[in-house]
């Protein structure tokens, strides 16, 4: 699951319903994108920080991959 993708559509007081009508997709692939079972597009990823105002590390950016890059 995507807690900080979660984290910031709440923040935004968004529902994944709201959310999924923003990027054009139905409710369930939202939510199976949301928790992880399936990929977001690029252009699904860049409406998401559009709508959010957040940048993709905000979102996406996992420490322990840059953790693994560094060494």
């Amino acid at each position: 699951m995507n807690l900080k993708l979660r984290g910031k559509r709440v923040e935004k007081q968004l529902s994944q319903t709201d959310v999924a009508r923003m990027l054009g997709i139905n409710l369930s692939t939202y939510n199976q994108k949301e928790n992880g079972k399936s990929e977001f597009t690029l252009t699904e990823i860049q409406d998401l920080l559009y709508y959010l105002d957040c940048d993709f590390d905000d979102i996406f950016y996992r420490k322990e991959v840059a953790n693994k890059c560094d060494e």
